[in-house]
């Protein structure tokens, strides 16, 4: 069972007192879906990751604190048209929103986090047309983050297996065989073939769905005799 406790403090861009329910600090048991998302107790806690000021609807994972030029982007349109937009669920807008400020202040690798996370909101809605457009944003922010000599993870092949798995499930499967491809020339560390390889099977066959690290693991295993 997951703790609650309390958070109370202060919007850092429109003064208001904000109180937000958060879980306590969760770990999590079981493989990693190709995406990264965590297994539980972790992953349900992703509606506390990032919050949003009910007063000026500022979404950060602390409203209390903000860089500069933050609230000039709350109030760009395409911000306020976002956080309340009926094309995705409640809190996949929070982080969408929290995806807009990291990219208009020039980190679009964590800009792609947020908008990933925002996708796990909406499959865990059913929302799989709206899960898809996250993703694709996603994609394109990772890629523009590599323009920018960024990357979200050191280990080499990281970065292609995620992007992979991102436009895989976003329905771009040439593109993502692509990526696996090129990848897989690179000859990266063996876990991380494994989960190309698996990306490949997944992408000739169709197939969209969700699936964990564990699994490409249980396909790199030799079979018994």
């Amino acid at each position: 069972m997951t703790h609650l406790r309390h958070h109370n403090t202060t919007c850092a861009v429109c003064g208001e007192s904000c109180r937000f329910t958060i879980p306590e600090a969760a770990g999590s048991v079981g493989s990693r879906d190709l995406d990264t998302r965590p297994a539980e107790p972790l992953r349900s806690t992703i509606y506390a990751w990032v919050k949003r000021c009910p007063s000026c609807g500022y979404c950060a994972p602390d409203p209390g604190k903000a860089l500069e030029g933050v609230a000039d982007v709350v109030k760009l349109p395409r911000y306020r048209w976002q956080l309340d937009s009926r094309k995705f669920p409640k809190i996949a807008n929070t982080f969408l929103c929290w995806s807009i400020i990291q990219e208009d202040l020039g980190t679009p690798a964590q800009a792609a986090w947020a908008s990933l996370h925002a996708a796990w909101i909406c499959d865990d809605e059913g929302e799989d047309v709206a899960a898809r457009v996250c993703r694709t944003r996603a994609a394109d922010l990772l890629r523009r983050a590599w323009e920018k000599g960024e990357r979200l993870a050191s280990q080499p092949g990281t970065d292609e297996a995620l992007l992979a798995d991102l436009l895989r499930r976003a329905g771009r499967l040439r593109e993502a065989r692509a990526v696996v491809k090129k990848a897989l020339e690179q000859n990266p560390q063996p876990v991380i073939a494994d989960i190309l390889r698996l990306q490949a099977r997944l992408i000739a066959a169709s197939d969209r769905g969700v699936h964990t690290v564990a699994e490409a693991r249980r396909f790199s295993r030799p079979a018994p005799l």
